[in-house]
């Protein structure tokens, strides 16, 4: 039997939002504001990491319009595995029109590009969604896709996977202004209070938590990108971080890297300092590595293997 394309629910009442918008569009939108307000909670609160831009990498196009991709978070593993990474992903069905039930299914079925991410979900084919304009984002997914018994702590990391991602959704589709607080509900076929995961209990709607933004971020080049020399290297340190490095390396040689200087006192703890360097690179294929120290002295790494091809 052939495989079911995957398919979405609309929810009914009042909170259904129309969604004729396609993210080509909508990420075109947001291509000039990376790091600013797009993909924080609200106003006030800490920042999570940016979705006001795609990282270069997307951009495959000679008149710089964006390709369609989402972002897609994931829970990083090791000494990570408390923080979640961003990855822009190109949807592996267009049979959904809907960027938010989309989003969901990316959560529960696709694979992280970077081996050092992973998902916490099991995959399915229908989810429902809507939104309401007072930001409150609502994802009905079926029983199945909490069949992996999780502890609480992992119960609660994946239920802030999909948070992010479908709050991030809402933004690059136009759906709900940068600005607008959201809450994401997410109810178990069509019904509140599901035990997540056999863990924790789905009764109120859950927001983003600050603390799960992954301190140190690579955010371009992406795992298995292609990209042209000269190389732009962009990613985040929160101040909590120290000594941070970035270097390129291919096999056990290190090509180049210099020291990251620390954000200044005062900056938005949130936002923290961003990395933004060129570099020349002959063909081949590099790890591009971003690391420093938190305060308990653990090493923090975010690390992509890309190729630079003949002719770039």
């Amino acid at each position: 039997m052939a495989a079911q394309a995957p398919r979405t629910r609309a929810l009914g009442g009042t909170a259904r939002a129309t969604v004729a918008v396609t993210l080509t569009a909508a990420l075109a939108l947001g291509l000039g504001a990376c790091g600013n307000a797009a993909d924080r909670p609200d106003n006030g609160s800490a920042a999570a990491p940016g979705i006001g831009s795609a990282p270069v990498s997307t951009d495959d196009s000679g008149d710089g319009v964006a390709t369609e991709q989402a972002p897609v978070y994931w829970v990083g593993s090791g000494d990570q595995a408390g923080y979640l990474f961003r990855e822009f992903r190109t949807p592996e069905s267009k049979d959904v029109a809907d960027p938010v039930a989309r989003a969901a299914l990316m959560v529960t079925s696709a694979k992280p590009s970077d081996p050092d991410y992973r998902s916490l979900w099991s995959a399915v084919s229908t989810v429902g969604s809507s939104v309401s304009p007072d930001g409150t984002v609502t994802v009905d997914l079926p029983a199945a896709a909490f069949a992996t018994p999780l502890s609480e702590q992992d119960a609660r990391m994946a239920l802030q996977q999909m948070v992010y991602t479908v709050s991030a959704a809402v933004v690059t589709a136009g759906l709900l202004d940068p600005s607008t607080a959201k809450e994401v509900r997410i109810l178990v076929d069509g019904r509140t209070g599901y035990r997540a995961f056999g863990s924790v209990d789905l009764t109120d709607p859950l927001p983003r938590d600050p603390a799960v933004a992954a301190p140190v971020w690579l955010i371009d080049p992406q795992t298995a990108a292609d990209p042209a020399s000269p190389l732009t290297i962009f990613a985040r340190v929160l101040p909590t971080v120290h000594n941070v490095r970035w270097e390129i390396t291919t096999g056990d040689r290190r090509v180049k890297g210099d020291t990251v200087k620390a954000a200044t006192p005062g900056t938005d703890p949130a936002a923290g300092a961003e990395v933004r360097t060129t570099v020349d690179l002959d063909p081949g294929t590099y790890t591009v590595r971003v690391s420093g120290t938190d305060d308990h002295g653990t090493t923090l790494v975010d690390d992509h293997e890309i190729v630079v091809a003949d002719g770039k």
